[in-house]
């Protein structure tokens, strides 16, 4: 119940970005997931890199001006 309730914490985070943003009319929250979830984090001797982001996840993070943390 406790993973439940965070869950919905992220979700609700997520969407008011994508509704200040004005991205909500194009872009769910589950969309936007589906988006981010072709970036990878690779580990190239020894150093964590990020891959390369597709051009539609890239269009999207510089709309809602976001940083990229991947863990």
């Amino acid at each position: 119940m406790f993973v439940n309730f965070l869950s919905l914490l992220y979700y609700y985070r997520v969407y008011m970005k994508l509704r200040e943003a004005e991205l909500l009319k194009k872009y769910s929250v589950k969309d936007l997931i589906i988006h981010l979830r072709r970036i990878y984090k690779l580990k190239i001797n020894d150093k964590w890199v990020i891959s390369e982001i597709p051009k539609t996840s890239r269009k999207i993070l510089e709309k809602l001006n976001s940083n990229l943390h991947i863990t």
